[in-house]
């Protein structure tokens, strides 16, 4: 159930990529809507003045403030940025046969918030994706105290449509979680596909409804897992995997065969009304979400999270490493997007515009990822002209010096002063 990756501190992210899943044996009845706590709005957590973003740094993403586009693209928070346009807004669907011979993927780094120009984005982990014979792969290796995989996503939000992927699972060791996933952060819908080591040979399928990565797990519903055996291991060879997902109802498809389906009037009442249609909002997902494909470690994750992956994970050879592999990916629309080559729309997106670097606190070191702060650079010597100078790294210790130098002037003239008023004095 959620796309992987990673680790948060010591653990695992189980639950829509960034919750913490403690699967329990029995599944916990979800509370209602009311009962789900508001994330603060109008204060960006870790900015040092408070409140919202300044102009200067004016995207709030986990908390931090900048004005690097990727602050203020997936995942910006446009009620705690310095005004809500300062995010881009979601990139609609756009129809999509990749198929990995040059696909037009940014790693984590180099994003520049265009899907104009790229496809798809590695948001975790860059080393661990890389595209060869016409194949995608991502792959997990033993980061202590567990093993770190990664996760590549779309650009672009698609709201109903079809999406295929060929896809070998890398779950060939209890632990190892493979997934296909389509998810939403915020507020949180997902459908996914996941194979988990423990038993290789079988389909878990899932849906999820208005989970933000703040959310209780307490308060999350597991009850609507599936579970199909495929009578084939998945790790030995690739299957298509699809997954249909309409405003009525949602198929899960293996090899061209239907699996799993479930209709929207079939599940459970939302609190309220739904504004669109006059009825009882159902719990049924409905949020324009990417495509997301994924490995990691549930081995050795909390006591719950191992008992469904499977445990230990295998870890025993020094170059031990898991790896998913993606052959292609078909995306059908449902809500195509308009196309434009300009990218963000007029007023979105900072207020001053520069090619950087930018300074970026605590992008790196998002879900655990300890590479702390670092530069996003267009321009090898470029200065940022908007933060000031005790906010930028490029400037710190030139200031530093600068500053150190004034005062060993001043102290010598104050000294030299003194002693010609002491001269006089004694004469």
């Amino acid at each position: 159930m959620t796309l992987l990756l990673a680790q948060v501190q010591s653990e695992l992210v189980a639950t829509s990529l960034n919750a913490v899943v403690n699967l329990a044996p029995l599944p916990v009845p979800v509370a209602p809507s009311a009962m789900i706590p508001k994330p603060l709005e109008g204060s960006c957590r870790y900015h040092p003045g408070g409140g919202k973003c300044p102009e200067h740094a004016p995207c709030c993403l986990d908390g931090y403030c900048s004005d690097d586009p990727r602050y203020c693209s997936t995942g910006c928070e446009p009620k705690n940025s310095w005004k809500e346009s300062s995010c881009f807004p979601q990139a609609y669907c756009s129809n999509i046969h990749e198929e990995f011979d040059q696909p037009r993927l940014a790693g984590s780094k180099t994003f520049n918030g265009n899907p104009y120009q790229f496809d798809f984005t590695t948001d975790y982990n860059t080393e661990r994706v890389n595209v060869q014979d016409s194949k995608l792969k991502i792959s997990m290796k033993l980061d202590r105290p567990q093993g770190s995989g990664s996760v590549v996503s779309t650009t672009r939000f698609m709201q109903y449509g079809k999406v295929k992927a060929r896809v070998k699972t890398g779950s060939n060791s209890p632990g190892v979680v493979s997934a296909f996933i389509i998810r939403n952060e915020d507020p949180g819908d997902e459908i996914d596909f996941e194979v988990v080591g423990r038993d290789p040979t079988e389909a878990q399928t899932n849906f999820y409804y208005r989970t933000p990565p703040n959310m209780p797990t307490a308060l999350i519903d597991y009850s609507n897992t599936g579970k199909q055996s495929l009578n084939t291991n998945t790790a030995l060879d690739f299957h298509d995997y699809e997954i249909e997902w309409m405003p009525e109802y949602i198929l899960w498809k293996v090899d061209d065969k239907v699996i799993r389906h479930v209709f929207r009037n079939e599940t459970k009442d939302d609190v309220g009304i739904d504004p669109a249609t006059g009825q009882t909002r159902k719990r049924y997902p409905s949020s324009p979400a990417r495509i997301q494909f994924g490995i990691w470690d549930g081995g050795q994750g909390s006591e719950g999270t191992a008992a469904w992956a499977g445990t230990p994970t295998d870890w025993s050879k020094p170059d031990q490493h898991y790896e998913i592999q993606v052959d292609y990916v078909d995306i059908q629309c449902y809500y195509p997007g308009n196309e434009t080559q300009t990218w963000p729309p007029a007023g979105y997106g900072p207020t001053k515009i520069h090619d950087g670097p930018y300074f970026t606190p605590g992008l790196d070191n998002r879900h655990g990822h300890g590479g702390g702060d670092s530069i996003y650079s267009e321009q090898e010597n470029g200065v940022h002209p908007y933060v000031p100078f005790y906010r930028n790294p490029k400037l710190m210790i030139p200031t530093g010096c600068l500053m150190g130098l004034v005062l060993l002037v001043f102290g010598t003239i104050e000294v030299v002063r003194r002693r010609r008023l002491s001269k006089v004095r004694w004469s």
